[in-house]
């Protein structure tokens, strides 16, 4: 497997694993020029280096946040709240942590901005990414996770 790829997928499984006891599973990777998410909860960060910027997007179907947020707080949510926004935030921010740690052991340096969120069925993103997205996408007790990636360099 791709370095890249196995960075991403090694960080998804560290963070969610560790909240919920159950790793998500690895479905499928591809790239992508089109930015559609692939859930109802999208947490988007960008990236920037010395030499490279990009975007480092988490998005959950509903469901599988809901199971996250079950793991660690002992319930489901109901709906999506302003808590439920600021879970999917600090999960998309701690699995770009990861990430970037590992990232970093290749000797590339990237911040991550504080991720914005966006919820809803049908909507677009549009990120500043010349290059295609690296989608990754995950099971986690039968729901969809899935992280999108680009850099470009500067």
């Amino acid at each position: 497997m791709n370095p890249l790829i196995e960075a991403l997928k090694e960080s998804v499984e560290e963070v969610i694993g560790v909240y919920t006891g159950t790793p998500p599973v690895l479905k499928n990777y591809s790239t992508r020029q089109n930015e559609f998410p692939l859930g109802e909860i999208t947490a988007i960060a960008g990236l920037t280096g010395e030499k490279v910027s990009g975007a480092f997007v988490v998005s959950f179907s509903k469901e599988a946040l809901f199971k996250i947020l079950e793991a660690l707080f002992g319930s489901a949510p109901t709906e999506v709240t302003d808590e439920v926004e600021d879970a999917a935030g600090e999960m998309a921010n701690m699995i770009c942590g990861a990430f970037r740690r590992r990232f970093e052991q290749q000797g590339i340096s990237l911040s991550a901005s504080t991720p914005s969120i966006v919820t809803g069925k049908d909507y677009r993103l549009h990120t500043l990414c010349k290059s295609d997205h690296l989608v990754l996408e995950f099971e986690l007790n039968g729901h969809l996770l899935a992280l999108q990636f680009c850099l470009d360099k500067k």
